[in-house]
């Protein structure tokens, strides 16, 4: 889920309408779409399928979501590095 509008490479209109947050409450989904991840030796990299939802204050990436898509993902010394599956 992101809130930022401008990380958004592609975004259309979204089927799903609000999320369920932390504390059981809901925020409305306002979009659906592509943004540009990191620019690495191989290429821009991306992640589709981002949820847009503005009423957030953090950007917020799944971990499962990024396994599915074919990244892997490290975490080690309070970073969190995401790698290509290849």
């Amino acid at each position: 889920m992101m809130y930022d509008k401008q990380l958004f490479k592609e975004l259309k209109s979204s089927k799903i309408s609000k999320v369920k947050i932390g504390h059981g409450g809901h925020i409305s989904v306002k979009g659906i779409g592509t943004t540009i991840v990191v620019a690495t030796h191989s290429g821009t990299k991306t992640i589709t399928d981002v949820l847009y939802v503005p009423n957030i204050d953090k950007n917020l990436l799944s971990v499962g979501q990024l396994l599915q898509k074919g990244f892997k993902v490290f975490f080690e010394d309070n970073h969190c590095l995401i790698k290509d599956a290849t």
